[in-house]
This record gives structure tokens, sequence and C-alpha cells, in this order.
């Protein structure tokens, strides 16, 4: 079996996880906002459709969760400043809250359309909009607030860079400086590292290499080879999307497609 095949499995069960999860946070906030309101009613406020107007509502929710946390994910992982960082969390709020009204009424129209005096989803959607905006923008700030807690987590969790690279030199342990370092190629289940004395082989795979080495010093081009960014000479293209990148020590490697255009942002920003 492969380790893709292996993957897959565990990602299913990985999404399957967080679905119940979002499903019982929500029946929560659903049972819990149901329960206050009977009380503060003092009884005259019916328990059950109540509660069942809340599952309502909060199902939209359970559904909208997952892409707000993936947008959230996205835009911290983005190179973008605070204030664009802001907008597109305003931009955000107004496209959940249109989303959120806008799947409720599509959904939920014919159970609450109040006995047929709101006569469209159109007329519902409205009337939600303006309704819900003060609800929709704290449950939205509380769901990005998440996001943002498990992006800060992810990266504390990130391993920091190495400076060092170790290498095997006939049984004894070598440490190569990464400044020495121009590019690494893979060796099978290891990688080879090459400086201006030569190459050495490393106890690392260049995958796992990939994810360690700092992303600003590093960039991989192919599925064999990463460089250092700062001893590229040039690019130049072979046609049909494929190019080459040449070194500053005159070595040629090919830039595959797949890697080409996260070489161009990184070399149009330095």
């Amino acid at each position: 079996m492969t380790p893709q095949a292996l993957r897959a499995p565990a990602g299913n069960v990985r999404r399957l996880r967080l679905a119940a999860l979002l499903v019982l946070a929500w029946s929560a906030v659903a049972v819990l906002l149901a329960t206050q309101g009977y009380l503060t009613s003092g009884g005259r406020q019916a328990w059950w459709p109540s509660l069942g107007y809340a599952f309502a509502i909060f199902s939209i929710w359970a559904l909208l969760t997952a892409p707000i946390l993936a947008a959230v994910r996205r835009i911290e992982e983005s190179r973008w400043d605070l204030a664009q960082r802001w907008a597109a969390y305003a931009v955000g709020l107004l496209v959940v809250s249109a989303l959120h009204v806008g799947l409720f009424a599509l959904v939920w129209w014919p159970a609450y359309n109040d006995g047929g005096r709101i006569a469209t989803r159109w007329a519902m959607g409205e009337r939600m909009f303006v309704r819900n905006l003060g609800t929709n923008v704290i449950f939205y700030a509380g769901v990005v607030a998440v996001g943002l807690l498990a992006a800060r987590r992810e990266r504390r969790a990130v391993p920091k860079a190495p400076e060092v690279l170790r290498a095997r030199s006939r049984g004894a342990v070598r440490i190569v400086p990464l400044d020495a370092v121009e590019w690494i190629e893979a060796a099978g289940n290891y990688a080879e590292a090459h400086t201006a004395d030569g190459a050495v082989l490393l106890d690392e795979s260049l995958a796992s290499l990939a994810a360690r080495l700092p992303g600003d010093r590093f960039v991989r081009i192919h599925r064999r080879a990463i460089v250092r960014l700062d001893r590229i000479a040039g690019v130049r293209s072979l046609g049909r999307g494929d190019a080459e990148v040449r070194l500053s020590s005159g070595q040629g490697l090919r830039l595959s497609r797949r890697y080409r255009d996260a070489l161009s942002a990184l070399l149009n920003g330095r």
C-alpha cells in the first residue's frame, strides 16, 4: 500500500472528527440560547419551538465554520500586512452574513415563513440580514478567534529552522553550515548537499529538509532539488512551462512547472 493510500483514510477520519465536533459545539450553543430565551421569558416562550428554531439557525453556522477556519488559515499564511488581513476579515463578515441568511432562507423558509406571511425566501433573507447582523458579528468573530488561536498554535509547533546540517562521512558526523550549502539533491531516502568543497550525504530525506529549511533562504524547484535563493543567478525558459535555474557556480538545474510560480514569487520579493 502506498503512503498516499495510507494518508487518505487518516485524512477522512480527521474530517469526520472535525464535522462531529462542529455539530456538537453548535448544538450546545443552540441548547444554551434556547434555554436562556425560555428562562428570561419566564416560561412564556415555548421551549420546543424555540429549540427547533435555534437548531435551524446554528445548523447553518455548522456548515459555514469549516470554510471560515480554512479562510483564516490562508489569510494568516499569506504575506499580507495587518491592514490587509483586517480588511479581508471585514469582507469575510459581509460574505458570511449573506451566506448565513441566504442558506437559512433556502433551507428553512418552508418551516419558518410565519404561516405564509413571509411570502418568499428573498423576503426572509432581507429581514434576517438586518435583524441578525449583530449576532452574526459575534459568532463570526468567535469563529475567527478560534481560527487565529489555531494558526498561532501551528506556528508555535513548527520546528525552528536549522542553522547547520549534519552529514555522515566514513562513519563520522560532519557539520555543514547552511551558508555553505548551494543546493541539495535527493539521493534515495537521503539527500546530498552540494557545497563549494563538494557534495556530502545527509541523514535526512529531501522532503524532510524542505519542511525544515528556512523558506526565505531555500526553495524547492523540483521533486529532486532544493536551491539556496541567493545562489540563483538566473532562470531560463525551456518552453512548455519548463525552465532551468542557473546558479552562480554555473550549475544548471531543472525547474519543474509545479514549483515555478512559488520561485517567481520569492525572486520578485527579494
